[in-house]
């Protein structure tokens, strides 16, 4: 019979939710590499700026971004399977080395051509085993009456990168080229490896017929609105992740990193003085009115093409995502069973890869249609479903 594998308890005593720590050193050392990736991974906002010089229209531009989602996507339910079986520890060594292999395949890359697209495809196959592994271990080391917390605390680790990162990546392209920022992202996966090696995974043990068929994850009724949600939520995030900085160009705004600097840093201050906030005043009105601010911030974007306009919207959004990722995170895991966590972590990282598929080359061929204008709006209607979804579950 086919095994699955789940986490021991670590402690058969009277647990203590309250004064249960989070900060321990699997957690530090999770931290610091999830904070190295997110040095690598942020920059590649920039990324349709490069595929624009090559001469792709933005049409194109978004199926380049959308073919790493779609390599994400034919892996994950592999992934989910072995994330339960072989542990998270093997998949976060794997995935942040090959991610620096593909840093360094980006420089290959002089002309519009096949090559991008492989570029592309390996891009995903990397990033995708890599955020579902590291979100499945954080799970699986943060107290579980501390979760939402834990995840706001853990959380900061990306939205601190994102706040350096895309600063420093456009600093880098206007020195030193594309080729520099490839080579500073090759470098941070390269230390990530290191801090994931060090850490200690739980023990593990197989239990018989307890691994969980994709589909069955997909169709699970605790599930399917948190999914659809969540769909709508990466839809509404990969508007600006990928055209904001060919809308900018358009407007005379070179430097986007006034937006993501803030946009991260609002996000880290949520997730720093914040983070009880959901458990005080309920998941349900936080993450509703989270995602109203993410609305309002998409809706902006192009009625204020300004450099305030940029801090602004970027603030708006940044409370969107400092609220709405680790709240959603936390609902889902909670309902999860231990023994199909990596399973339905996968799934649900997985919808952002979905979303970024299917956003790509729509809101670049609603960008070719209608202008900016209508994408971004489009983009707002969608997470306003998002918001009433929310709404009416109980």
């Amino acid at each position: 019979m086919r095994t699955s594998r789940h986490l021991l308890p670590a402690n058969n005593s009277h647990s203590h939710p309250t004064t249960t720590p989070i900060i321990t050193k699997n957690f530090l050392l999770a931290f610091t590499g999830h904070f190295c990736i997110g040095m690598a991974f942020w920059p590649y906002v920039l990324l349709p700026l490069f595929l624009g010089n090559l001469g792709y229209d933005s049409f194109m531009i978004g199926v380049l971004m959308g073919t790493a989602s779609l390599s994400g996507v034919l892996i994950r339910p592999w992934i989910g399977i072995s994330l339960d079986r072989r542990g998270r520890k093997p998949f976060l060594i794997g995935a942040a080395a090959l991610f620096v292999g593909v840093n360094l395949g980006y420089i290959l890359v002089d002309e519009a051509g096949p090559l991008i697209y492989g570029i592309r495809l390996m891009h995903g196959l990397s990033v995708g085993p890599l955020f579902a592994a590291i979100m499945t271990f954080a799970a699986d080391i943060i107290p579980e009456k501390r979760r939402t917390e834990g995840f706001a605390y853990f959380g900061i680790a990306g939205h601190l990168s994102g706040s350096i990162s895309v600063m420093l990546g456009e600093w880098m392209i206007w020195f030193g080229g594309f080729p520099a920022l490839f080579i500073s992202g090759a470098v941070m996966s390269s230390i990530a490896v290191i801090f994931f090696a060090m850490i200690t995974e739980p023990e593990f043990k197989g239990i018989e017929g307890s691994s969980q068929h994709l589909w069955g994850i997909v169709k699970d009724q605790r599930f399917v609105v948190l999914w659809i949600v969540s769909l709508a939520f990466s839809l509404g995030l990969s508007s600006y992740f990928i055209f904001l900085k060919p809308f900018a160009e358009t407007v005379g705004l070179t430097n986007v990193s006034f937006f993501f600097t803030t946009y991260s840093s609002v996000a880290v201050l949520i997730r720093i003085f914040g983070a009880r906030l959901p458990q005080r005043l309920g998941e349900k009105i936080v993450l509703s009115t989270s995602f109203g601010c993410l609305a309002a911030g998409v809706l902006m974007i192009v009625h204020l093409p300004t450099t305030w306009g940029l801090m602004l919207t970027g603030m708006l959004c940044g409370i969107g995502h400092g609220y709405g990722f680790p709240i959603l995170s936390s609902i889902i895991i909670e309902d999860a069973d231990a023994e199909t966590r990596g399973s339905v972590v996968t799934f649900y990282t997985l919808l952002f890869d979905v979303g970024f598929l299917i956003g790509a080359p729509l809101w670049g061929l609603l960008v070719d249609i209608g202008g900016y204008n209508v994408m971004f709006l489009a983009a707002t209607v969608v997470i306003v479903g998002g918001i009433l979804l929310v709404l009416q579950r109980q």
